[in-house]
This record gives structure tokens, sequence and C-alpha cells, in this order.
């Protein structure tokens, strides 16, 4: 695959010090980035209904939804990754979803972080193709 953009691949070692929020800041904007390209490849539409339509899929509870649907196929680094972030304290809620929810979430942001600053590009399109496909 063609390399997405990445200033620098982050070695595994740096990536187990970057802190799961960081991460999760990463994968929150790669997340909504891929949610819009994928419902921009379903209906070719004016902005403001697009974005209406990707919420419905950058939310906590389709997140945490999505996390649940994937845990199985994860490796063990991808789980490690996970359990990282879900088991980390939070600093903010919801407004909308509970804290295991908020937490799930978190967990999937942050492992798609993980897979973006690890240039594991082939891994980060598997998975958002089990959880983008199941939505379709």
């Amino acid at each position: 695959m063609e390399k997405f953009f990445t200033y620098r691949e982050f070695s595994e070692n740096e990536l187990l010090n970057i802190p799961v929020s960081t991460l999760a800041w990463v994968g929150d904007a790669v997340y909504t980035l891929c949610a819009r390209e994928f419902e921009l490849s379903k209906l070719n539409s004016k902005p403001n209904k697009l974005h209406k339509m990707a919420t419905t899929l950058v939310n906590a509870g389709a997140q945490s939804d999505a996390l649940e649907r994937i845990l199985e196929a994860l490796n063990e680094s991808e789980q490690s990754v996970v359990r990282r972030a879900r088991n980390a304290p939070i600093a903010t809620k919801s407004k909308h979803y509970g804290i295991a929810d908020y937490k799930r979430a978190t967990a999937l942001e942050a492992l798609i972080g993980y897979l973006y600053l690890s240039n594991k590009m082939d891994r980060l399109n598997e998975i958002l193709e089990m959880i983008f496909g199941e939505t379709e």
C-alpha cells in the first residue's frame, strides 16, 4: 500500500512511552477522517449531510460497539494498547454515554493512533474494513 502521510514511523519502544491519551488523540483524528471518507464513498452529498452521517460512526457508543466487534481479531500488542487505554484514568466525561462506553471508545481511538503512528497501514486498513464493512 502507498504510504498514508506520517511524519515519521515510531518504534515499538517509543509507542509504549506515548501516553494512551495521546495515541487516542491521534487516533480520533485518523478515525474521523476515515469515517468521513467512508460516508463520502457511499453518497456524494453536501457537507452538512455527510457530517451528520459521519457522526453516527464517530461517537462513544458507535466506537464502543466497534471495539467489541473487533476485539477477537486483535493480536497481542494491539490488545495491550486497548487494555492500557481502557484502564487509563479519564480526565473528561461524555455528555451522552456512560464511562464504560467512553473508555472503550478511547481504547479504539488509541488502537487506531497506535497503528497509524507505527505505520502499520495494512493492519489499520484491515481493522477499519472490519468496522466500517459491518456498518454498510
